[in-house]
């Protein structure tokens, strides 16, 4: 059965934080229960997502809207959400 990915974030992040310490791949593994692969996968995300300057999440009544923004506020990538 398939997981929900923002669980395998959750359990990745949690076993960091509860640790205190450096963990390598296959120890996060065993510590979540998640599949050493996944466990790669997702820590590759985290860092793709750090290398980016700011992510802003807007959230309206009405939308979602996902920008990134670089040094000096300028607007480089924008996505709009509805529903």
């Amino acid at each position: 059965m398939k997981r929900d990915p923002l669980e395998i974030m959750q359990a990745i992040l949690r076993a960091l934080e509860e640790k205190h310490e450096a963990m390598s791949l296959n120890q996060l593994a065993h510590e979540t229960g998640i599949h050493n692969v996944t466990v790669r996968r997702y820590v590759q995300m985290i860092e793709m997502v750090r290398q980016e300057p700011t992510i802003e999440v807007i959230k309206t009544s009405s939308s979602v809207i996902v920008r990134i923004v670089k040094q000096g506020g300028t607007v480089v990538r924008e996505e709009v959400s509805y529903g």
